[in-house]
């Protein structure tokens, strides 16, 4: 981490932290993204920072992270799954309105329910509709946007939805 200014000190010594604190973005579950549990522990522990975690409950995230007093997890309501009896007509409307909720959620959260960070620290996958709403945050917040890039979303879905699925095309384009 030391080869990047932006974790540390510039080359004068100074801080490159204006407001102390950065947001660790997972459109997921934060208990099985050890990745980001990581993310967040080094910087509350390393950079010295306020960390607020941004992304959905479900399983219980490791103890460091539950107990560090740095840290504020912040949990979105999901979007259902979809529902069984559910026509397969309304299916691909039920596959529009979630990408869309999800994005005006995410955009709450990260422009009125935390802080303005320094960074936004986002997982990908998955691309839609984090990367956008996470970038607008950072826009419209005056903070740096930084990627964990780990995978292609569109290769995920496929594996759900199958390869020639229009909605598989649509995500990769």
């Amino acid at each position: 981490m030391d080869g990047f200014l932006f974790w540390g000190q510039n080359d004068k010594g100074f801080s490159m932290w204006k407001r102390n604190r950065a947001a660790v973005v997972v459109l997921g579950d934060i208990g099985r993204s050890p990745r980001m549990q990581y993310h967040a522990l080094s910087l509350a522990r390393q950079a010295c920072v306020e960390v607020d975690i941004v992304a959905y409950g479900g399983s219980e995230p490791h103890i460091s992270v539950l107990e560090h007093q740095s840290i504020h997890i912040h949990e979105m309501p999901q979007w259902p799954t979809i529902p069984r009896g559910l026509p397969k007509i309304l299916r691909p409307l039920f596959l529009i309105l979630k990408p869309i909720v999800q994005f005006l959620t995410l955009l709450w959260y990260l422009c009125v329910k935390i802080p303005a960070p320094d960074a936004f620290m986002v997982q990908n996958p998955p691309s839609v509709p984090t990367l956008v709403a996470v970038k607008w945050a950072s826009w419209l917040r005056h903070s740096a946007f930084i990627v964990d890039w780990h995978n292609f979303g569109y290769t995920l879905l496929a594996l759900s939805l199958g390869r020639g699925s229009p909605f598989v095309s649509i995500y990769h384009w």
